[in-house]
């Protein structure tokens, strides 16, 4: 099973034949990503209930209900598990194999369902009745998604997709991320924004610094008029490259001894009044390109 064609015939899945709610879409993805990173979408796979807990912040009663439609819906399969001793299995279906009447021309017109052909589902999912429709298959028209390199099988990545990327790494974006990323979408297509959160992800930035190190890097490629997906990679590359670079050791020379004003001589206090700034705070007064060196430099440390 291809990854990305499942991804893409999912989200037309959601758009054209049933309503997915955000706990339902949370756990589906998760286990897409798990069974893509194990390689297993095309097999059964286990699954703890704990590990899905803590993924997709349902809780049990809501992992129970968001399951058993997943189940309803012919997206996934499910074995129930027994405690204690095995965990829960579960099976992608394949979604873009099938074939599908998504409108392509006139998204006006009212789209009736058809049989889906999915093993082991009583239902066919959508509006209800109608008769089945011949259409070409999915896939007749896709290009080449084998390519693995992220977003460049969404040409057409939504802002739903970039909060639940946001989501996915760090939790529901809060009142203060959230008119931020909105302001980014604004000014950016989704794809990029999803680009500078995914760069943050594979630097493993914490929930704690997430929205100051990606509102760096939107800030750096504003300023260089940067606006497009391939120019966002291509200077995520090259930022890469400058840092290894910087980092090779060029010989030795003799470390010159620095003097260092105290801060709260700085600051024009006396000592027994200055009380020393949080590692918060301190980040939040650097500027956009000091945050990024600080938070690079913290990642080559561990």
């Amino acid at each position: 099973m291809n990854y990305f064609k499942q991804r893409r015939a999912y989200r037309n899945f959601k758009m054209y034949e049933a309503s997915v709610s955000n706990g339902q879409n949370n756990l589906y993805r998760e286990l897409l990503d798990y069974a893509n990173d194990e390689g297993k979408l095309d097999v059964q796979f286990r699954m703890k209930n704990s590990a899905l807990l803590s993924l997709t912040g349902l809780s049990e009663p809501g992992l129970d209900k968001a399951r058993n439609s997943l189940v309803q819906l012919g997206l996934i399969k499910y074995v129930r598990g027994k405690k204690n001793v095995k965990p829960p299995e579960y099976r992608i279906i394949n979604l873009y194999s099938r074939s599908a009447g998504y409108p392509t021309s006139n998204p006006t017109t009212s789209h009736k369902s058809r049989p889906t052909g999915l093993d082991e589902v009583g239902q066919p999912v959508g509006q209800g009745g109608g008769q089945p429709v011949e259409h070409k298959e999915l896939t007749s028209t896709d290009p080449d998604l084998t390519d693995t390199d992220s977003y460049d099988d969404d040409a057409g990545v939504t802002r739903e997709q970039v909060i639940n990327d946001w989501t996915n790494l760090w939790g529901f974006p809060n009142g203060i991320a959230r008119p931020e990323i909105d302001e980014w979408l604004e000014e950016f297509k989704p794809e990029v924004i999803a680009y500078a959160i995914l760069v943050a992800g594979e630097h493993q930035i914490g929930s704690n610094a997430c929205l100051k190190y990606v509102r760096a890097i939107v800030a750096g490629w504003k300023k260089r008029n940067i606006t497009t997906l391939e120019q966002a990679k291509k200077a995520a590359a090259n930022h890469d490259d400058r840092m290894k670079s910087e980092r090779k050791p060029s010989g030795y020379s003799k470390p010159r001894r620095k003097e260092v004003t105290p801060k709260w001589m700085q600051n024009g206090t006396s000592q027994a009044d200055y009380k020393p700034s949080s590692g918060n705070d301190q980040q939040d007064d650097m500027s956009d390109e000091a945050f990024l060196a600080f938070m690079n430099s913290q990642e080559e440390a561990k």
